[in-house]
């Protein structure tokens, strides 16, 4: 059986990702300062087994996303290309960042992932939903009912 676990965003958690060598933000995720991660990640257990884990940003205004966009992803002499963006989400309140949502290479595609967006569109179901896609996993966003905005590669859902 799928199932959600919210569990803190502590140091246990950022040494488990630390260890782990087979997703593609764990790393990335383990060097981070606590300041810089979420309160919450989401492990998708099947079974009382890890088979992936989420990690998504709650924000209330429409200039937190832009900050972090900003800082992790836009460079400085490339911003204008993200003008859709900015323009999509300037006015937004009350909305999910899905930073990472990685499953482990041996359980890649079984339908985890896709039952994990199923759950969070279940679970805020009022709230608009934001990735910054990367070209290899765009037909599984747009699988999941995402479009993308403007000629970015940002994707939004609802």
């Amino acid at each position: 059986m799928i199932k959600i676990v919210v569990k803190p965003f502590d140091q246990e958690i950022q040494n488990m990702l630390s260890e782990m060598l087979d997703t593609y933000h764990a790393g990335e995720l383990s060097r981070k300062d606590l300041s810089e991660l979420p309160k919450d990640i989401h492990i998708i257990e099947v079974d009382d087994t890890m088979v992936g884990y989420a990690v998504i940003w709650e924000y209330k205004r429409g200039n937190q996303l832009i900050n972090k966009a900003e800082k992790d992803y836009f460079n400085a002499d490339e911003k204008y290309l993200e003008k859709d963006f900015y323009v999509d989400i300037s006015d937004q309140a009350d909305y999910i960042f899905i930073e990472a949502l990685d499953i482990m290479k041996d359980y890649e595609g079984n339908g985890y992932a896709a039952f994990y967006i199923n759950w969070l569109k279940a679970n805020y179901a009022k709230k608009k939903l934001y990735v910054y896609s990367l070209d290899k996993t765009r037909n599984f966003w747009y699988k999941q009912g995402f479009e993308t905005i403007g000629s970015t590669v940002w994707m939004t859902y609802n």
